[in-house]
């Protein structure tokens, strides 16, 4: 199939053939829903892919800086610099994926190969040889977060590509992708409980009868490992063995090559495309940023720099946000197949906004329990992140099949994760910065001045209204109606037939 023209405007379907009215809604058939089987297959790759993606940032924090005291700034480089790399190479494996031929399809082999070799690199990352100076330090952490991101980047890729191809329906995919998204709130449930599985007394022990001269690094690497082996590459591999590729045998193995350089220039001329990366990288940065600096105000100003106990907290409010992640699932859901998947991020941004009010008031010393009613405002967005946008993309890849003739997931799920995973890493360095300017030090534990709590406090609060102020901004700018997206599908059935 040649490529068509480079018209920014699509040609839908005659009048005639339309469903009649903006806002009428369609039956999802029979053949365009997903398998419980399949949804649950791919939930678990997601559910490693979380792991895989925040786990490394936040283990690191209580590793390397609160444990190995490495400088916060330097901490957030460590972080950040591997994300230049994933510049380059997520770009490849996009390429690479949308073009792959194998009996067995273009994603399927490279999720499990990723999987395996993402498992063994997140190992390595916390083999740190203890007693390292800050430079050396440094050196290590670099070197194993490029190896691990490659490798990462080897499984996500093909997989989020996979999940854009599982239906052609509007409403299904909003359905497959809350699958993946309760998948990643059970992961939501369980990372931030890492370092204080790491710190439990049974690692002590064990270092001692294993004739270890590091204790304190012993169960961070017991975790580690575990982590990696199990999370990672035992879980990241079930997609490729029990996912379809829908695509495949009727499009995608009978198209053209998919060209480098073309399919970003498409992506990153596509509005409604550009409008979605741009809210994942609002929200990324400052819903990550207020992650961190939310960890410090918990450790160093509710606990009075108890980093044991401060850890125990963010576990529960991980936790918290979890669950009230897990409930959203079926109202946002409802919501976008309802009204329209851009009339539910609006409602859940407005949620944010009167969330960050709240964050001024909630992590403050006095009963813990109250920081569980930040999540009841703030913990919907991540069901956006994770479920709305997503489906949002498959929306997007239609449009772009029906201007350019070609199915090319692999580039448009490069683009989107390589967005994601700089934001994370952004909000990282972000924070490392926040805590200089804030005067904070680590040797102090809870005697921080009233400056440096303060300051962390107004960037907690502020920048999460902003980002939601920000987004709800950004999204009048979507193109996309529930309409437009069947009226794509229409033409391009008209065209090349059903899948």
């Amino acid at each position: 199939m040649s490529e068509l023209s480079d018209n920014p405007e699509p040609t839908f379907v005659p009048a005639a053939t339309r469903v009649k009215g903006e806002g009428e809604d369609r039956v999802t058939k029979a053949e365009d829903k997903v398998k419980f089987s399949e949804k649950s297959a791919l939930g678990l790759g997601y559910f490693s892919q979380f792991f895989g993606n925040i786990a490394v940032n936040s283990f690191a924090v209580p590793v390397y800086q609160m444990t190995l005291a490495l400088n916060p700034v330097l901490l957030g480089v460590a972080l950040s610099v591997p994300r230049l790399w994933d510049a380059f190479t997520d770009p490849l494996m996009g390429f690479v994926s949308d073009n792959l031929h194998t009996r067995w399809g273009r994603r399927r082999p490279l999720i499990v190969i990723g999987a395996v070799l993402q498992g063994l690199a997140f190992g390595l990352i916390w083999m740190v040889p203890g007693g390292l100076s800050e430079s050396w330090m440094v050196g290590y952490l670099i070197t194993t977060l490029i190896i691990y991101y490659t490798c990462y980047t080897v499984f996500s890729v093909p997989l989020t590509a996979l999940t854009l191809e599982m239906t052609p329906d509007y409403k299904e995919r909003t359905r497959v992708m809350a699958f993946c998204g309760f998948f990643s709130k059970v992961g939501e449930a369980g990372y931030q409980w890492l370092f204080f599985l790491a710190s439990l007394p049974f690692f002590i022990t064990a270092a001692k009868w294993w004739g270890s001269s590091e204790e304190e690094l012993f169960g961070i690497r017991a975790v580690g490992w575990l982590v990696g082996i199990v999370i990672l590459a035992g879980f990241g591999m079930i997609p490729g063995f029990f996912v379809k590729e829908r695509y495949y045998a009727k499009v995608t193995s009978k198209q053209n090559k998919v060209k480098f350089w073309v399919s970003v220039k498409h992506s990153l001329r596509n509005r409604a495309f550009v409008v979605l990366i741009s809210l994942t990288a609002l929200q990324i940065v400052a819903g990550m940023f207020a992650s961190s600096t939310d960890y410090y105000l918990i450790v160093y100003y509710m606990f009075d720099g108890d980093i044991a106990e401060g850890s125990k907290w963010k576990g529960i409010l991980s936790t918290g946000y979890a669950v009230v992640g897990m409930l959203s699932l079926y109202p946002v859901n409802w919501l976008a197949n309802k009204f329209g998947k851009r009339t539910a991020l609006a409602i859940i941004f407005g949620m944010v906004f009167v969330g960050s009010i709240g964050k001024w008031v909630l992590y403050t010393p006095g009963n813990p329990w109250k920081i569980l009613i930040d999540p009841i405002f703030c913990g919907p967005i991540w069901i956006a992140i994770t479920v709305l946008l997503p489906s949002m993309v498959a929306d997007v890849c239609d449009d772009d099949e029906l201007r350019h003739g070609q199915r090319r997931e692999g580039m448009f799920s490069c683009v989107y994760l390589w967005v994601q995973k700089v934001g994370y890493s952004a909000s990282i360095l972000g924070m490392g910065l926040a805590l200089q300017i804030s005067g904070f030090n680590a040797e102090l534990g809870g005697e921080q001045s009233d400056e440096s709590i303060l300051t962390l406090r107004l960037f907690l609060s502020i920048s999460t209204a902003v980002w939601a102020l920000l987004a709800m901004v950004v999204l009048v700018f979507y193109p996309l109606t529930r309409q437009k997206a069947y009226d794509i599908r229409d033409a391009l059935e008209e065209r090349r037939g059903a899948v």
